[in-house]
């Protein structure tokens, strides 16, 4: 983790001075201040971790149940990807391939493999 030098260590500590606000609260985005008449005497530093103001606690969303979680689209069915890997020159090329198709064999699968 990087020092921080003393000056802005100091600088930090200190709370900032607020001119008298004029309207709607300012709208900061890191250091910056957006559409406003309040102007900080010293930028603001917003930490990088702390949760939005109004949000569920992490520990009460971690003990709510989860429904209806929106699947990703990772799966792109490609017909040469998978005979690629599951198809039956796949198997046949590796002694573990050879194994599941003498498994498979055994069983009396119909189909060996895709």
């Amino acid at each position: 983790m990087p020092r921080i030098p003393r000056p802005l260590l100091q600088l930090l500590a200190r709370p900032p001075r607020l001119a008298p606000a004029v309207g709607p609260r300012p709208f900061l985005i890191g250091t910056v201040l957006q559409n406003t008449p309040l102007r900080l005497s010293r930028p603001q530093f917003l930490p990088l971790f702390a949760p939005p103001v109004g949000a569920p606690s992490p520990v009460l969303a971690s003990l709510q149940q989860l429904r209806h979680a929106k699947m990703g689209h990772e799966y792109q069915p490609s017909q040469r990807v998978r005979k690629r890997r599951h198809g039956f020159l796949a198997r046949k090329r590796s002694a573990g391939g050879r194994k599941i198709l003498a498994r498979r064999r055994a069983k009396g699968r119909k189909y060996l493999t895709h």
